[in-house]
């Protein structure tokens, strides 16, 4: 028996003849929980209760075997290079590392957590710089109603470019995303133009799900012109005739399409950038691989997250006649998120409206409700979990709305 030992006996002798606590306590120069846990230690009857019980975890966890380890390694390194077809746009996260080596063959239980995952390569000095991601204002969303939880419920699309490919000409990136599933959809082209964007939109919801909202900036290609007030662009009224409700963030805000802001990021340095195209047909194969990847990997990474997508699940017919020169004005909702200027006003489809200037420099949302023919502007101060309805004006279109035509749909 040790010093120590020796201690803990003496001291639970002397509580057992009656001792007050705080005079053994003085006497060794101990605290009275020091007293209170060898005193308990003794009344479990256990025969050597006066020992130290071992510091060690009871359940230590498993040392990662060399091979895995190495293969962790390996893999690392090899998408580091980003010469192989099959991993080529993966990236080099730990994620991304869980995912080749699922594809590798590896089982679910040999291969390492993300934590262990970026344990090694510490350990193994495979460290890069960390990509930059997109920065967002400290609103904490207080500039939207909406919270997407669902698939197909939110989509944002932004084009990227122009790049300029030697010996061809320029070519832009029109980028689609679900803000939920972080499912993507793409394709080039020579034009910008809102034709693009309305070929992009048809040839995508004929094979895809309409969501019920799409969210985008205030290019030209999207909201129209800047001149006449109340005016709807083509891109506006396709929109609505599929039933979708548009989203304009605010001017100058790309932070506020943070999801496809995010996703064009990387389709920048993994793809845009580093690959060499000749010309279109080159950029749109690879293009095709690029997106296969992505997908596959974000499916990988929401895998536990039993995601729910928006019912019913509507898409375009295939006999679904849309006459793109003269699309009517469809009842539903246009909606558009803008900061107060200093005169307390905001600007919606080039006409301006009081909201106040008690709400300067603040974001408001406003709705314009085409059945109703009015435009309703919510507000949700930092104290609040929603927004409320703080003016309202009338907005008349002076054309006709039509009511949906639900025929347009296939119900999946």
């Amino acid at each position: 028996m040790d010093a120590e030992e020796e201690e803990r006996t003496v001291a639970v002798k002397l509580y057992l003849k009656g001792e007050k606590r705080t005079n053994i306590c003085k006497d060794l120069n101990r605290s009275k929980g020091w007293l209170s846990k060898w005193v308990n230690r003794y009344k479990t009857g256990k025969e050597e209760w006066y020992k130290s019980h071992s510091r060690a975890p009871k359940n230590p966890g498993k040392k990662t075997k060399d091979e895995i380890e190495n293969a962790v390694v390996n893999v690392r390194k090899t998408l580091m290079d980003g010469d192989e077809h099959e991993s080529k746009y993966l990236g080099v996260g730990a994620d991304a590392i869980q995912y080749r080596m699922h594809k590798l063959g590896f089982p679910d239980d040999e291969t390492p957590s993300v934590s262990t995952i970026t344990r090694i390569v510490k350990k193994h000095k495979l460290k890069v710089n960390k990509r930059e991601r997109y920065k967002r204002v400290k609103s904490k969303k207080r500039y939207t109603i909406l919270n997407p939880m669902r698939i197909n419920e939110m989509h944002q699309i932004d084009f990227v470019g122009p790049r300029f490919i030697k010996g061809y000409g320029a070519i832009s990136s029109l980028n689609l995303i679900d803000v939920v599933s972080n499912q993507v959809y793409i394709e080039q082209n020579n034009s910008k133009s809102m034709d693009t964007v309305i070929a992009f939109l048809i040839k995508y919801w004929s094979n895809n799900p309409i969501p019920r909202y799409l969210q985008v900036d205030n290019g030209m290609n999207f909201i129209g012109d800047f001149i006449h007030p109340r005016k709807f662009s083509r891109f506006t009224r396709l929109c609505l005739y599929a039933g979708i409700e548009i989203v304009f963030i605010a001017p100058r805000s790309p932070w506020m399409n943070g999801s496809i802001e995010n996703f064009n990021k990387w389709f920048e340095e993994k793809f845009w950038t580093k690959d060499i195209f000749v010309n279109l047909e080159d950029m749109r194969t690879k293009s095709t691989h690029f997106v296969t990847q992505h997908n596959d990997l974000s499916v990988w990474k929401k895998r536990n997250k039993n995601l729910e997508q928006i019912e019913p699940v509507k898409m375009l017919k295939e006999t679904a006649e849309i006459n793109l020169s003269k699309l009517p004005l469809t009842n539903g909702k246009v909606h558009f998120i803008r900061r107060v200027d200093n005169d307390g006003q905001i600007n919606v489809l080039n006409e301006t409206f009081g909201v106040g200037k008690e709400f300067i420099s603040e974001y408001v949302w406003a709705t314009i409700c085409l059945g109703k023919q009015r435009l309703e502007i919510y507000y949700r101060a930092q104290d609040q979990d929603v927004a409320v309805l703080i003016n309202e004006f009338e907005y008349d279109m002076n054309e006709d709305i039509k009511p949906l035509e639900c025929d347009i749909w296939k119900i999946c």
